[in-house]
């Protein structure tokens, strides 16, 4: 996909900005020859520059070490699939100049996908824009262009769990958006898995909303309550016989099935209780370590020091003192 991005996106740059631009292309540890495929753009273009990282950290890493390294008045996000078009993204530039806006997004009106992703990416956005804590942008994915004060703000942000849409809602500012159906692939296939789909939201599901802890604590109370309030019935209903519950008298049979009823429905809301909080604490787990976004193992062109302390890594040479 890189010829033809670069194919189609470079004059689009060009005559949009009369030439003043800059490419970052993010290699998230790829197997194939993207890296040197990046070093001979940089060799014909000088302004197209490359940010190798040492292994596969996923995707919104990818996106925040590229971040890490731009230079410009407004930076755009986009993916190089040709799914974002280039005219989209000077759209979004265009609007964030003449409105006077400091990010602008793009929102997915269609997108050309299977059904059962189309109904997941269609539930996602609206249950974190009802469980968000602050206004969550339905069908707005990464695809965006904002200017460097918004920049500087997301790569200050002391979090290592990073998912854009919600720390770019979250920061605020003047912002619009652009709305644009999606195209399909050219060539070939997304490596954005289902279980990659489902962590990501997750990520952004706990990151952005205390509403998942708070139903935990509500459940686990209620289970409470009501556990003690049916304790109090049954021993009533025990030693007094004509106090009965739903007319059955629990003296009159050991009740198995009653005891193993009321434990599998107890046990079954605690274990979702400890599930619900077990994703928060790996959450939290991550952020203690403080270990980096990305490691940059190799770039290319001129880039600037990396934004974000402690956020991305450059590997040092073996020569370095």
């Amino acid at each position: 996909m890189l010829p033809d991005l670069l194919q189609h996106l470079v004059p689009t740059l060009d005559q949009a900005t009369n030439g003043a631009w800059e490419i970052i292309l993010v290699d998230d540890g790829s197997s194939d020859s993207t890296g040197e495929m990046i070093q001979k753009a940089h060799q014909r273009e000088s302004r197209v520059r490359g940010v190798l990282l040492s292994r596969n950290f996923g995707h919104q890493p990818a996106i925040f070490a590229g971040l890490a390294y731009a230079c410009g008045r407004y930076v755009g996000i986009m993916d190089a699939d040709m799914q974002d078009p280039p005219e989209i993204l000077i759209q979004c530039f265009r609007k964030a100049i003449d409105d006077g806006l400091d990010l602008v997004y793009a929102v997915r009106k269609n997108r050309r996908v299977s059904l059962g992703l189309k109904f997941g990416y269609w539930a996602f956005y609206r249950v974190m824009q009802f469980t968000a804590e602050y206004a969550w942008p339905l069908d707005a994915g990464d695809f965006s262009v904002f200017n460097r004060r918004v920049l500087y703000l997301l790569m200050d942000l002391p979090e290592h769990v990073r998912v854009l849409p919600g720390l770019r809602s979250w920061v605020g500012f003047r912002q619009g958006c652009i709305a644009y159906n999606r195209p399909e692939r050219s060539k070939s296939s997304s490596k954005y898995s289902l279980l990659k789909l489902t962590n990501l939201a997750m990520n952004a599901l706990v990151s952005f909303s205390s509403l998942p802890l708070r139903m935990a604590s509500f459940l686990g109370l209620g289970m409470s309550v009501l556990t003690l309030l049916l304790g109090v019935l049954v021993l009533i209903n025990r030693f007094f016989p004509k106090f009965t519950i739903f007319d059955y008298y629990i003296g009159a049979n050991p009740g198995t099935t009653t005891i193993v009823t009321l434990l599998l429905v107890i046990s079954s809301l605690l274990f979702f209780c400890l599930g619900i909080l077990g994703e928060y604490l790996a959450l939290l787990i991550k952020e203690v370590k403080r270990r980096p976004v990305a490691i940059v193992r190799q770039h290319f062109g001129p880039l600037r020091q990396p934004l974000g302390t402690g956020l991305i890594m450059e590997a040092r040479n073996s020569e370095d003192p």
